[in-house]
């Protein structure tokens, strides 16, 4: 008699090749944890080197970047702020090129979430108006781990602030100055 092999996969193989999809999955999404871990710890670290930048500028000038009212005297060209501590809308784009001509920065930046933006808001009872590096398109959750993180955590108080509620899709997340 005849022994006919079968075609087919034992039940090991299919268990062995079920594991090993499973090993795959558990690590990719393992890499993305830590993918996303470090974009949370870069945007910390931009805020943080930003405002280093931004008192170094001060110490050194008198005069916080875009806001400095004798930048062209030093760099001509240069567009002068009113000098009145407070970075208005006019004066923001000039706080990159003060920092720049300064020697603080090497250039504007770019967030791993979205651009940079500067200017002056009312941080409420406890710290009043003052400046603001601020950055945008910051997923929600992201935003509150970073509050959360350096602050109180609640999007509308304290140094860390954001534009809406950490339950929307994205944010802009001032950090204050």
């Amino acid at each position: 008699m005849k022994v006919r092999k079968k075609n087919g996969f034992t039940l090991v193989e299919l268990s062995i090749v079920l594991i090993i999809i499973g090993l795959i999955i558990v690590a990719i999404l393992r890499g993305q944890t830590l993918i996303e871990n470090a974009k949370v710890t870069r945007q910390i670290r931009d805020f943080q080197n930003v405002s280093a930048a931004y008192y170094a500028y001060y110490d050194r000038y008198g005069f916080y970047p875009g806001d400095d009212s004798t930048a062209s005297s030093r760099w001509p060209g240069e567009i002068d702020g009113n000098g009145n501590g407070l970075i208005e809308s006019g004066e923001a784009p000039n706080v990159w090129n003060h920092l720049m001509r300064g020697g603080f920065v090497q250039g504007p930046r770019r967030g791993p979430y979205g651009g940079y933006l500067f200017g002056n808001m009312n941080f409420g009872d406890d710290f009043g108006v003052g400046n603001y590096v601020a950055a945008t398109s910051i997923p929600g959750p992201v935003g509150e781990r970073i509050d959360r993180k350096n602050d109180d955590g609640i999007y509308n108080r304290g140094l860390i602030q954001a534009s809406a509620s950490y339950a929307q899709d994205t944010v802009t997340l001032y950090w204050k100055l």
